[in-house]
């Protein structure tokens, strides 16, 4: 008797699904195509570090992070009860969709954002749709509202745009909604918007935040939401248990009380905003206004080009060819004033070229 292919033993949603790919570092290149923290490791791991014996690295950590989820509600003035921890915002957006979707229910996000809203909504067998962005990359509030979803995510700032959504148009999405809203907040440090207090005493709003951006901890995977009590109870009903490790908790923790680094790191990169994105426009390329630690910029020409042109030199930005109407930006990471600098030479050489 022939034996079943493993194919159709899969979930349905997941036979036609594609692995996520994420950038790669390549050594000795300037990897400005993540929009994670360029300026060095975080004092904190150091700290970390020298205590590493004090760790009890060889038992497990508390199930669910408590001692980051009370210093997380210490920094926000709200309740351990409105915190969950998660193994970067990744792993939150899917606890997200465990604990509210049925199979079939809608999930609502503007495209273009962030490709795993629909990665999760898709796993988790619900009806993904993509609101495209109004002109100058405005929020369709009534778009979104139209989808009638039971989970909305919204990244603000948002990415690739770099823009954020103004309040109102958010609390609009919010007060309208019949479902769960998430409020996307990974680059929010950058531009001091702060829905958070909002979400700990609102029923349906979750914002969540990570580590991996301003506080410059990418690799150790550390994000977390925060709710109201109940919509927090949910996600911790199906969160695994140890889903952050020992040293990763305690450098959050380390991070969290010693702000210097974060806010040396906000401060340069709003003045670099304004600075790179003065001199993308002296040599011709056109960068769109952002609130968030990176520049979308169009380059007057096809990006791949240019992208595989930078990589050669030793610059990795992201392409944004696969977004209709993006075929000619990329995507760059800030980094310190002497990175970014260097960047800006190389990219004026390559667009000096005849093409």
């Amino acid at each position: 008797m022939p034996r079943p292919s493993l194919d159709r033993l899969l979930r349905t949603t997941v036979r036609a699904l594609k692995a996520p790919v994420y950038p790669t570092a390549v050594r000795g290149a300037a990897q400005m195509d993540a929009n994670t923290n360029l300026f060095g490791p975080n004092p904190a791991l150091h700290e970390v570090a020298r205590q590493i014996d004090r760790l009890g690295l060889n038992q497990y950590p508390a199930g669910d992070s408590d001692p980051l989820r009370d210093a997380i509600a210490e920094r926000w003035d709200v309740r351990r009860e409105n915190v969950v921890v998660g193994n970067g915002s990744d792993e939150l957006f899917d606890l997200v969709m465990r604990a509210f979707l049925n199979p079939g229910d809608c999930v609502a996000f503007p495209e273009p954002s962030f490709v795993m809203y629909p990665f999760y909504g898709f796993v988790n067998l619900g009806h993904v749709a993509p609101v495209p962005l109004k002109k100058g990359f405005a929020l369709d509030v009534d778009g979104i509202l139209k989808a009638k979803a039971k989970v909305t995510v919204i990244a603000s700032p948002n990415s690739p745009t770099g823009n954020a959504f103004p309040r109102e148009a958010l609390e609009t999405v919010l007060r309208r909604s019949k479902g769960v809203v998430v409020i996307d907040e990974a680059y929010a440090e950058f531009c001091g918007q702060d829905f958070i207090r909002t979400a700990a005493k609102h029923p349906r709003l979750i914002v969540t935040r990570t580590f991996s951006k301003a506080y410059g901890l990418a690799g150790l995977r550390v994000g977390y939401a925060v709710g109201s009590e109940a919509a927090i109870d949910a996600l911790l009903r199906v969160k695994p248990p140890f889903n952050v490790g020992g040293f990763a908790e305690a450098a959050a923790i380390a991070a969290l009380k010693s702000r210097r680094f974060v806010d040396r790191v906000v401060r340069v990169i709003r003045a670099e905003r304004v600075r790179v994105a003065a001199a993308l426009r002296a040599m011709g390329a056109r960068p769109y206004p952002s609130d968030a630690n990176f520049l979308l910029v169009d380059v007057g020409r096809p990006s791949d080009a240019v992208t595989r042109a930078l990589r050669e030199k030793r610059f990795l930005v992201r392409r944004m060819s696969d977004w209709p109407g993006l075929e000619r930006c990329l995507r760059v990471t800030l980094g310190p004033p002497e990175l970014n600098n260097r960047f800006l030479r190389a990219l004026r050489a390559i667009l000096a070229r005849s093409w």
